[in-house]
């Protein structure tokens, strides 16, 4: 196979090829080609409008998860001693290696769990990409722009490998924002840092092998590190291309390839048809991002919405539930493993505690999840009033439900002592591509997350240079910087 270059548009086109006749298999090639060379080109102004909303987003957890006891214990791990060289640390003074800022920043960005998700991924698109993105840029010194171009076809590889891999790869075990992040990463990190062909060829051979991340661990401070271990491996693994570190270049090709080993559903022919695909349109374009207004996880977003609405219609007074019944796909218990968490993290993995939480603070906030929080009295009460089912019709045995799980609607049925029943449905939770977040609810959050450590005039500040394709990823992270931090 040959290595083709398309017409350069943008400043990222112009990328050292090797031409020469490859031979076959072709498919690891093929992806290379595409990924590499063919699409960058065609990232337009709509797909970085959507990446500029996962920037700021991403940000924002950032903000949100600032100072917490996990991120404090990495920082002290990892640095021992503040320093001006190297990529930033979101929102601190230290700067360090790249991987290990990717590494810090991507737990970050993930650890409240209020990170954007993505259907097709079955997972957290920005928590493993970005920080990849942020450190390479930062040590290139590249504008939003590339920047933005290196997130979208990090975003189109990772999200795309969720088609081919699912189901059985999520039901597996398998955390798909650490395993598919890592190729998301790896790309993203690939095209900023310039490699040839032949050298992303041996980047994916390397991350492939760097691939993990069991869901088990949901509901710990580990589930958030999934995202900084993709990053992280991200970067080292193009790091390590770069230099002429090797690995099999064909690793999407033949006996024991990635996906073969990730999952049932891999095959090579139709992966390769899949591939003429790609970009048309990009995923984060179409279906794109589900941005979070709750913080905890995608499915229980379901459950929270229908008893937001259940409240607006009917104002039920917690004292008159008897009972709750949540009508669920089977995803759902295997994937909300904590029926009665004991802290925080546990509970943003709780479905119970989720509704309870919904049903008492109104909505749930940052605070509704802290250690103390679920074990409040009236909440243990009403967890134990819950149930969550799978009707036959959301079970397994459809091969419709197993390709979108946590795309079935969700219904919550009611009772109450006096024995009325109040039933509620939501298809689409809000902030989904379906039922999408309005600007302004997505600006609520960043002012929320941000304003304890930043100014008003700060934030606005961070918002337009965020905003401004021009704008250098360097002097963006410095502009981050909690003063005396």
């Amino acid at each position: 196979m040959i290595f083709k270059a398309s017409k350069p548009v943008h400043a990222l086109a112009n990328l050292s090829m090797k031409h020469e006749t490859m031979t076959p298999p072709p498919l690891t090639r093929e992806i290379v080609q595409a990924c590499l060379i063919d699409l960058p080109p065609r990232v337009g102004l709509i797909e970085k409008e959507t990446a500029t909303k996962c920037l700021i987003d991403s940000l924002a957890c950032a903000f949100a998860a600032y100072k917490e006891p996990a991120i404090e214990n990495l920082k002290q791990s990892l640095f021992e001693h503040a320093s001006t060289q190297g990529s930033s640390l979101i929102g601190y003074a230290h700067q360090g290696r790249s991987d290990d800022v990717a590494l810090i920043n991507g737990t970050m960005i993930s650890l409240q769990l209020f990170d954007d998700n993505q259907a097709q991924m079955r997972g957290h698109p920005s928590g493993p990409l970005l920080p990849a993105v942020l450190a390479i840029a930062e040590e290139v010194n590249a504008t939003l722009n590339d920047a933005l171009v290196a997130f979208v076809m990090g975003y189109e590889i990772e999200c795309r490998l969720g088609v081919l891999f699912n189901p059985s790869h999520y039901e597996k075990g398998w955390h798909a924002t650490s395993t598919q992040g890592a190729f998301g990463a790896v790309l993203a990190s690939a095209i900023l840092m310039r490699l040839s062909p032949e050298q992303m060829l041996h980047a994916f051979g390397i991350v492939a092998s760097m691939t993990s991340g069991l869901r088990r661990n949901f509901g710990t401070m580990t589930m958030s590190l999934h995202s900084g271990i993709a990053a992280s491996n991200g970067v080292k693994a193009a790091k390590l291309a770069a230099r002429g570190f090797t690995a099999d270049p064909e690793i999407f090709d033949g006996p024991m390839n990635v996906g073969q080993v990730l999952s049932k559903e891999w095959d090579e022919s139709r992966v390769s048809e899949d591939l003429k695909k790609w970009g048309e349109p990009f995923m984060i374009h179409s279906p794109g991002p589900s941005f979070k207004l709750y913080p905890c996880g995608r499915p229980p977003l379901f459950a929270v919405d229908c008893v937001v609405e259940l409240q607006k219609k009917h104002r039920l007074k917690v004292s008159d539930i008897k009972s709750i019944v949540a009508e669920v796909s089977y995803m759902f218990p295997r994937t909300l493993i904590h029926s009665h968490p004991i802290n925080g993290l546990q509970g943003k993995t709780s479905l119970e505690y989720c509704i309870a939480s919904a049903f008492v603070d109104e909505r749930p906030t940052l605070s509704s999840f802290s250690d103390e929080a679920v074990w409040r009295p009236q909440i243990l009460s009403l967890i134990d009033l819950i149930t969550v089912s799978v009707p036959p019709h959301l079970s397994e045995a459809h091969e419709a439900v197993r390709k979108a799980p946590f795309e079935q609607p969700v219904t919550l049925r009611v009772h109450t002592h006096s024995g009325h029943q109040f039933t509620e449905t939501v298809a689409h939770h809000k902030g989904s591509p379906e039922n999408p977040a309005s600007q302004k609810d997505l600006d609520a959050k960043f002012f929320d997350c941000v304003a304890p450590w930043h100014s008003q005039q700060k934030m606005n500040s961070i918002l337009e240079m965020a905003k401004e394709g021009q704008t250098l990823v360097r002097t963006l992270m410095q502009r981050l910087k909690v003063q005396g931090r």
